[in-house]
């Protein structure tokens, strides 16, 4: 603190005035993952202010790409439910993950390996695992990012989704921002996925099947 500081501390105190000192840092919450004392949006603490960073705010349902610290770009994204899926002995929670996560592959024209619980849920036969009834083309758009544990970064046929928790755990771009993030990504950019408000409480709904 500077002699003025401390002068303005003094008169304060002396007319029994409380000052409101703020912290170097504010107080985070392991919601945030770190946000609520950084001055950019969308740019975690924890993320590096060098390179391409990819970020996704569940909590708005936002998606930003960074260079070097300075926002490229932004728009609407759609993330996972948070819905439990039951069949017989089967469960599937429709979650997706937070935190930090390196892009481990770039696909173009991605075909969907539609999974077990999509032809439940349609209320179709399984097919076997190697059935072409499984290949589902342009399902994810022209372009995907993998982050791994069949977690994709990937466009949609379905634009009216963006915005709205409603996908089985991936994140949806609209074409024109999967575009931009998927020619600036390479094999190992960070990407970090959180929460820039205080999750809700409430406990998942269930579908029973």
């Amino acid at each position: 603190m500077n002699s003025n500081g401390r002068a303005v501390l003094t008169l304060a105190l002396a007319a029994g005035i409380t000052l409101a000192v703020p912290d170097a840092r504010a107080e985070c919450h392991w919601w945030q993952f770190g946000t609520c004392s950084d001055s950019t949006v969308g740019l975690p603490d924890e993320a590096p202010r060098t390179g391409v960073v990819i970020t996704i705010d569940v909590s708005t349902n936002r998606a930003y790409l960074f260079r070097d610290g300075q926002l490229i770009a932004k728009s609407g994204a759609a993330t996972g439910s948070g819905k439990e899926f039951v069949s017989g002995n089967d469960m599937w929670v429709f979650h997706t993950p937070r935190g930090h996560h390196k892009v481990l592959g770039r696909i173009k024209d991605p075909i969907w390996r539609k999974p077990d619980w999509a032809f439940i849920e349609a209320g179709e036969p399984i097919p076997s695992p190697n059935s072409p009834r499984r290949n589902v083309k342009g399902k994810l758009g022209k372009y995907a990012i993998d982050l791994g544990e069949g977690i994709l970064i990937h466009g949609t046929d379905d634009p009216k989704s963006i915005g709205r928790r409603v996908s089985h755990g991936c994140i949806r771009l609209p074409d024109g921002m999967m575009s931009k993030v998927y020619g600036a990504a390479r094999v190992g950019t960070d990407v970090y996925v959180f929460d820039s408000q205080r999750p809700t409480e409430t406990a998942p709904s269930r579908d029973i099947r």
